[in-house]
């Protein structure tokens, strides 16, 4: 495996590598704030073409909630571990990840990256031209949402989870679940009992919506990229403009972020300066991205004697 001290300086890293927690309120603030403009977006759109627009922008500011319960879970948000605490449990429940099981997961796949039976989070279907498509609906991730929100509660995990889960902290896995399912009927009484769809209407259809969006964002993450441990080739960094960078919290430095994984969200554009010259995979916009990937699939799907290689 090739380490990001063979790359650059050890120096270079331990200089970027002080977290602070007023950068990470400062986005905190500004997504809770971008949330709070499209949710009256909605509002004030009704009975008009724009409403469904906005729905999907509202829900596109919701899904992205995953940038901030992502960097509290890796314990660089903020400084202040209490805060990445709170923040990971608080857009966890907006999401629907259970903050724990999601850390302990992540980790698996960090450490597993692209191993085909050892990283819980590999994507091997969106490698076919219809498991791209299938994948990109968001019908398998919900599956997986609903799956672990009946079955976790219960204390029922699967061997793939067993491996990444100690026995010591499934009951920790147990209660959060728990704590998160009673959360989410406590809103579906609310909205019974005032007969209101508030609950429907500026979380749940936005985030369904929106989320393959999303979806789209984690296949470009690792998606043809070479099922090796060598985080040069094995992860892309996707170059795009600054409010999506905002709204991702620096993830779109994907590469950087696997080759020192405990490196502060806002220095990971510094870190790219470095890296940027040993990385395989540096793709320039989402949408240019994917169309490449795309037509590559096409290809392997319907002309494969023409195809090598994805």
């Amino acid at each position: 495996m090739r380490k990001p001290k063979n790359l650059i300086s050890q120096e270079f890293i331990q200089g970027l590598q002080l977290r602070r927690n007023d950068i990470g309120l400062v986005f905190l603030a500004a997504h809770m704030m971008t949330l709070l403009a499209t949710g009256t977006l909605v509002n004030q759109a009704q009975g008009s073409g724009w409403w469904y627009f906005a729905l999907f922008l509202h829900g596109v500011c919701i899904v992205h909630l995953f940038a901030p319960f992502h960097e509290a879970t890796h314990k660089t948000a903020f400084a202040s571990q209490k805060l990445n605490t709170l923040i990971a449990g608080f857009t966890g429940l907006m999401i629907m990840i259970p903050p724990q099981y999601f850390t302990m997961e992540h980790a698996a796949h960090h450490t597993y990256t692209q191993h085909p039976e050892k990283d819980p989070e590999s994507i091997p279907m969106s490698g076919y031209f219809w498991g791209y498509l299938y994948y990109a609906t968001a019908i398998p991730y919900f599956k997986g949402v609903i799956k672990n929100l009946s079955l976790l509660p219960l204390g029922k995990f699967s061997s793939s989870e067993k491996a990444f889960i100690p026995e010591r902290h499934r009951k920790t896995v147990v209660r959060e679940t728990r704590l998160m399912v009673v959360f989410y009927i406590c809103l579906l009484v609310f909205s019974v009992v005032f007969q209101t769809a508030v609950v429907f209407w500026y979380w749940l259809m936005p985030r369904i919506i929106a989320e393959p969006l999303m979806r789209l964002i984690r296949i470009s993450e690792h998606a043809s990229c070479e099922w090796v441990t060598d985080i040069r080739k094995n992860t892309r960094t996707t170059i795009t403009i600054k409010p999506v960078c905002w709204l991702a919290w620096n993830m779109s430095f994907h590469a950087e972020h696997h080759a020192i994984p405990n490196m502060p969200f806002h220095k990971l554009p510094t870190l790219h300066q470095e890296l940027a010259p040993h990385l395989e995979y540096v793709d320039n916009g989402y949408l240019a991205s994917h169309v490449n990937y795309l037509m590559k699939l096409f290809r392997k799907q319907f002309y494969p004697k023409t195809t090598t290689t994805l």
